[in-house]
């Protein structure tokens, strides 16, 4: 039960964290990330780290081929729309629906966990 507790807390508390460590030490004006930037990488190694305390088994391999399968779709929709290609617009745009991805990707395993 204190894992299932653990989990389900995990995001909240290291947004929490994150956004007061941003805060603390003016982040924002010296550099250009924004918490959510930093947050996916703690969201990723959440999903990987539970998932296989739950289950014995990583998500991470088909985590890395979605998101690997949604940076192709972007690119050539990006291509397709606008002919023409800015890696560092596409590279904020990629992250931040990688963000949102990893966000729901936990979301829905922390759901699963819970009706197990």
């Amino acid at each position: 039960m204190l894992m299932k507790l653990l989990i389900t807390l995990y995001p909240i508390i290291i947004f929490t964290l994150i956004a007061i460590f941003f805060n603390f030490f003016k982040i924002r004006k010296h550099l250009p990330f924004n918490v959510p930037d930093v947050v996916t990488f703690f969201l990723i190694f959440g999903l990987h780290y539970f998932s296989r305390q739950v289950t014995h088994v990583s998500i991470l391999p088909y985590f890395l081929l979605l998101v690997s399968a949604l940076a192709l779709i972007l690119l050539l929709l990006d291509l397709f729309y606008y002919r023409e290609f800015s890696a560092k617009k596409f590279l904020h745009f990629f992250w931040r629906v990688t963000f949102f991805m990893t966000l729901l990707l936990y979301i829905c395993m922390v759901f699963v966990i819970f009706t197990n």
